[in-house]
Formats: structure tokens, sequence, C-alpha cells
């Protein structure tokens, strides 16, 4: 709090005031130690700070309301510090104030409740924002994805396949979760059917891959199946442990 951030000052500012000390005063008495108080305030707390007395203020009064924090520095000239230290004055077991004070704090409790009530209108006014589609990213990452890996095939075909590929290390390094794994999966299950039919003979795709030879094929349909299997373990694995976790949460 500010208490801590001025230390120096309380030295010769003494203890907060406690209202409590007041009982018996009559009004111009109560009024003079009221603006003591103010002057004890103001040197330790802010704004901000006196917004989350209100806060308390009304959380002790079971007021239902979240007003106070919806209330921003740019609002000061209209609500002032005054009417944090009366709340933080009658949480502390102010009983009695003058009339002057006390409709001091109506008044400005009215105005913070006022002005939030309008900022709360101003933003249901605001066009509501797009929230982005998670599963076309979830699609879109997987597409990358399946094009990273048809370069890594290029260049496998370029070496011969002789150039080793850390499959897992791979879809580690691209934070491959489960989502994007069972998206990934099918893509790739494209591409491997696509050179097994060339492979079969099929007419569609015998001429496309005729430029591979049969060793160069088997050769690609393993890195296929090795990558489908990668990704399945993804999937399966994250399987597993949510099954563990709901089975502990069960026994418990």
């Amino acid at each position: 709090m500010g208490f801590q951030k001025r230390s120096l000052e309380a030295k010769h500012m003494g203890e907060e005031p406690d209202p409590r000390d007041w009982e018996g005063l009559d009004d111009e008495n109560t009024s003079a130690a009221v603006y003591d108080a103010f002057r004890w305030y103001y040197k330790f707390y802010d704004f901000k700070e006196c917004m989350n007395f209100v806060q308390e203020y009304y959380k002790k009064n079971k007021v239902k309301s979240k007003s106070p924090g919806k209330i921003k520095i740019t609002d000061f000239a209209h609500v002032g510090n005054h009417v944090g230290y009366i709340a933080r004055l009658k949480t502390r077991g102010c009983t009695y104030l003058p009339e002057y004070f006390e409709n001091l704090f109506i008044s400005k409790l009215k105005k913070i409740e006022e002005i939030a009530s309008l900022r709360k209108s101003a933003d249901n006014d605001k066009p509501n924002k797009i929230k982005p589609d998670i599963q076309k990213r979830i699609r879109d990452a997987a597409k990358k994805l399946r094009y990273d890996i048809e370069d890594v095939v290029d260049e496998q075909l370029e070496e011969e396949f002789k150039k080793k590929f850390n499959f897992k290390q791979f879809l580690e390094q691209n934070k491959v979760s489960k989502p994007v794994a069972k998206h990934l999966k099918p893509h790739i299950e494209d591409l491997a059917n696509e050179i097994k039919l060339a492979k079969s003979g099929d007419v569609d795709f015998k001429e496309a891959y005729s430029h591979m030879s049969g060793h160069q094929q088997n050769r690609l349909i393993k890195f296929y199946d090795k990558m489908i299997e990668e990704c399945e373990m993804i999937i399966e694995t994250k399987k597993v442990k949510k099954a563990a976790r709901y089975k502990r949460k069960k026994i418990t």
C-alpha cells in the first residue's frame, strides 16, 4: 500500500486515524477530525486505493456492486478521493458523520454507479469481436505440416534416403498437439495411399510415380507409415493420460 511507499512521512503523520475515538464529539469537532483524517489518507493512498476502500465498504455492507472496480483514473475529476476516505472511516467503525459528509458520500457513490453503468452500456454497444476459429487454425497447422513433410520427402529422395530423419523430433519441434495430429494423420495417409496405389499398378497413379524405382517407392511407403505411427502415438498417448486422470479422480 501507499503507507509503505511513504514511510518517512508516516513518522510525522502518526498512525491511521481511528474514528471510534470521535464518539461524543459535536459536529464542529467531528468535522475537524474528519478533515484531519482526509489529510492523513491523502498522504498515503491514491485514487485506485480509494476505489478499493469503496469496494470494501460495499462488501462489508453486503452491497452487490462491482462498480468501483470499473472506475478509471480519468474519472477522478467526477469522483475524487473523499468518497474513498469516508468509506474507509465507515469500514473502520465510524457510526456518525455530520450531514455535509454524509451527503457528499452518497452523491459520490451515485456518481460511481452512474459512470460504471454508462461504461457497461458502452461496452455492450461495441460490436462483438470475431472469435478466432480454433478448428480452422488446427486445420491450417496440419496443412502446413503436410507441405513441410512433402519438402522433407523431396530431400530424402534426392539423398536416396541415406539421410536419417527423426520423425518424433520433427513433431515435437513443431509442437504437434493431439488435435493437430488428428488432422495431420489423414493428410499423410493420402500421400501414402497414392504411392501404394502406384506400386500396385493403379493407372491413375502409376505414371505419376514412374520416375521412382521400386526400392524408392518402398522406402517412401515406410517413411509415410512411420510418420502415421508417430501421429497415432500422440493421439493414443493423450487418450491414455486422460483416462488415467479420470480413473484417479473417480477413486478419490
